[in-house]
């Protein structure tokens, strides 16, 4: 029995039993003293909630998307932070996860997939609008409630690849993740449309695309690979929703839906016509095909109608013996914190005002009024100075019974840590141990580099020991090898070779070489010491060797001979037995070169004077 069963929290919400257990937190059934009621309440596992930028992000975020409503996400009740635990409590759900439909039934049917598809995206649509992005859409977090209500769970709190994450709960997330997120570590809204997609593809076909037990090598194929037809496992695919799930999992950003809206109006284009084995399926309910203009606020209406089947409601009741209470760690919803106000009555409620960007005394000042039980807690912050103040917990507009404690977060500054070992990784692994360290992947740029094996990382921001604030960007160089090597090939080949590699033989450039035969390359010059594809280069070519016609120098004097042939760059050997003083009027009697020959520059010439 866990050590927190039995005890109350807030004086308000009493532990029962344990749900469930996952790497971030524990998930108990609890019971809303005030109200009466069944709640889930998840509490963070103490090794992160003694991390104060953890602690930040999970109440920040929480606050944030209590703000946002839809049916097809699990409610929010309350937050808070007694006896050093941290939690969240949550509307209760009864009944299964898309996982578990997928195990004990492979792939489902098309009008189920279709049901789920529109539930999941009408969710997303609704985050994406509010600019909220999931980050973690899996099978796992889609419950199959017991009256047929499909809802999405677990929004918003970052999954950073931290020492503390398990192996297996890496690989359960990097299965959905989309190239982006793998490479640059930043999410967006289409990268919870890939999810989707891969999502799609395993309700098309009972099987993951890339699927394996190392994290790392599915990572890889997810940015190396294209997501194949799930008509490839199943030849019974319903086209449409195949068709729909290639457009989502497409490798490049642009040519995905932007937005699940995108995608949700292109499922209601299509889904009433969706095949299915049901003999007693009645038409599927279609919502309407407007996408919602800037402003929206509005809940979009709920998937099930009284008179419609639902394709899930005996599933759970097949499913006794892994039937569980399920729960979010952070999810949208309609009430926000309404159990809250009406449980005390507006009456006895104060709002806690606005803190942020305060100093403490400031601070302290504004609470004053609501209550002399203030706490003060310091916390690093990222994007608050030493010494503002970030918030409060409770958050602001958080109505409060007048007395109660209220902890001041105040900013300790930008967290530092140390930049991980990356000389030498493929830019996978590099991703991996960069977010993993709580940084984020910044510019990565590609150059040649002799020295490294093309394609691993020879160079990045923090590799001289500098220590980065957290979430910072760490700039990547990474090898593309050596130039192609060209010296002595002929022109013309040398440079296909180096525009195939993506180099911009700008110049071309003569010279004459007597090692070189004429026509072929001598030397590549770069533009700059460091060069990438698109960077300018210089080819210089050999000219042969130069070569001079030997002058005609019988008759003239030695002097004049000897600096004739000079200038014209032939070494000179003279054959004489006049001392030198006499060079200047004894005449060249012959030459070891006849007048008019074609000689190379450098050549030995003996002229004679006897």
């Amino acid at each position: 029995m866990s050590n927190l069963e039995g005890i109350t929290l807030a004086d308000r919400y009493q532990i029962t039993e344990v749900i469930a257990r996952g790497g971030m937190a524990t998930v108990y059934l609890g019971k809303d003293i005030r109200l009466d009621r069944q709640v889930a309440i998840k509490i963070i596992h103490p090794h992160l909630s003694d991390d104060p930028v953890f602690r930040d992000k999970f109440f920040r975020e929480a606050r944030m998307l209590a703000k946002v409503a839809h049916s097809n996400l699990v409610n929010i009740f309350d937050q808070g932070d007694d006896q050093d635990h941290a939690f969240i409590v949550l509307e209760l759900v009864e009944g299964i996860t898309l996982r578990d439909a997928l195990k004990n039934f492979g792939s489902l049917r098309s009008e189920q997939i279709v049901q789920v598809s529109r539930a999941v995206l009408s969710a997303l649509a609704q985050a994406h609008q509010n600019g909220i992005v999931h980050r973690d859409l899996k099978p796992e977090n889609i419950l199959l409630a017991d009256d047929g209500r499909i809802k999405v769970t677990d929004f918003g709190l970052a999954r950073e690849l931290t020492a503390s994450t398990d192996t297996g709960s890496l690989v359960g997330t990097v299965a959905y993740l989309a190239p982006e997120v793998i490479k640059r570590g930043k999410a967006e809204t289409a990268s919870d449309v890939y999810s989707f997609g891969i999502l799609l593809f395993e309700m098309l076909t009972g099987k993951q695309p890339f699927p394996g037990d190392d994290a790392m090598q599915i990572a890889f194929r997810h940015t190396t690979e294209r997501v194949p037809s799930a008509k490839t496992i199943n030849p019974q695919a319903d086209t449409a929703l195949n068709d729909l799930m290639i457009w989502c999992t497409e490798p490049l950003v642009e040519n995905r839906p932007n937005n699940a809206y995108l995608a949700l109006a292109h499922l209601d284009k299509f889904s009433g016509k969706a095949k299915t084995n049901s003999e007693d399926l009645a038409q599927t309910l279609l919502l309407s095909e407007q996408i919602p203009q800037e402003g929206f606020t509005e809940v979009l209406a709920d998937l099930e109608s009284p008179d419609q089947p639902k394709p899930f409601a005996k599933f759970s009741s097949k499913l006794l013996a892994t039937r569980w209470l399920v729960a979010s760690l952070i999810a949208v919803s309609a009430g926000s914190f309404g159990g809250w106000y009406y449980g005390s009555g507006p009456g006895a409620l104060l709002a806690i005002p606005s803190i942020t960007d305060k100093n403490q005394s400031q601070a302290t000042a504004l609470l004053t009024p609501l209550t002399e039980n203030i706490t003060i807690r310091k916390v690093f912050s990222s994007t608050f100075t030493e010494g503002q103040v970030i918030g409060s917990e409770p958050g602001a507009g958080v109505l409060v019974p007048r007395g109660m404690n209220i902890t001041i977060l105040v900013s300790k500054g930008k967290e530092y840590v140390a930049v991980p070992a990356l000389q030498g990784l493929d830019l996978v692994t590099a991703t991996a141990k960069i977010i993993g360290a709580r940084l984020a992947v910044g510019k990565v740029s590609e150059w040649f580099n002799a020295e490294h094996p093309i394609g691993t990382v020879y160079n990045y921001s923090g590799e001289d020991g500098t220590e980065l604030a957290v979430a910072s960007g760490v700039d990547l160089k990474v090898s593309l090898g050596a130039i192609p090597v060209v010296a002595g090939f002929p022109k013309n080949v040398a440079k296909a070779a180096l525009e195939a590699a993506g180099l911009n033989v700008r110049v071309v450039a003569s010279k004459y070489s007597s090692s070189v035969a004429k026509g072929q390359v001598i030397a590549v010059v770069p533009d700059e010491p460091e060069i990438g594809k698109g960077s300018s280069i210089k080819l210089v070519v050999s000219l042969g060797p130069e070569t001079v016609k030997m002058p005609q120098v019988k008759g003239e004097t030695i002097l004049a001979a000897k600096s004739l042939l000079e200038s014209l760059g032939l070494k000179v050997i003279i054959d004489t037995k006049w001392l030198t003083k006499d060079y200047g009027i004894k005449r060249i009697t012959g030459a070891s070169e006849t007048a008019g020959a074609t000689l190379k520059v450098g050549q030995s010439v003996t002229i004679r004077s006897r």
